[in-house]
């Protein structure tokens, strides 16, 4: 079976970019005053798509604060990517404490125990991403994810 070529900065069914929606995904999580509108709208600048001059109507896209939470859930969702991401770094580092990383995520930023574990989750994966990014030349995303079926 061919595996389509997916560019790296592509994650599958995602409208923008994998390394902004990365990005935005950590500053969320990683600091206790982000807020999702915040976070998706930096300095109350937006971030989309601009209308090309030669069109015919305004088709100006905006990132929508509720992609954040869609893509963290998403993420959250991802406990096979980051059971076996953990393993692989643990059989290449076996000094690593990637398996140590609570994930705690502040407080005020849930209100039932599902949306605490979907950020805890997120916060993990986001954290494990990072490390293996430093060992392994392959991306974990959208690589390692992608092609492990895990996506």
């Amino acid at each position: 079976m061919c595996l389509p070529i997916i560019p790296i900065f592509v994650l599958p069914y995602k409208r923008y970019a994998g390394p902004t929606l990365l990005h935005l995904a950590a500053t969320y999580v990683e600091n206790d005053r982000q807020s999702y509108r915040k976070t998706t709208k930096p300095g109350n600048r937006v971030i989309g798509y601009v209308t090309p001059p030669d069109a015919s109507c305004i088709d100006e896209r905006a990132l929508d604060h509720s992609t954040l939470w869609r893509m963290l859930t998403w993420m959250g969702c991802q406990l096979a990517a980051l059971s076996v991401g953990r393993a692989l770094i643990q059989q290449r580092d076996p000094f690593s404490t990637c398996h140590r990383f609570v994930g705690a995520v502040a407080p005020h930023k849930f209100r039932s125990p599902q949306r605490e574990q979907i950020l805890r989750q997120s916060r993990r994966l986001l954290h494990l991403a990072a490390e293996w990014n430093e060992r392994f030349p392959e991306k974990f995303f959208p690589r390692f994810a992608t092609r492990s079926g895990f996506s």
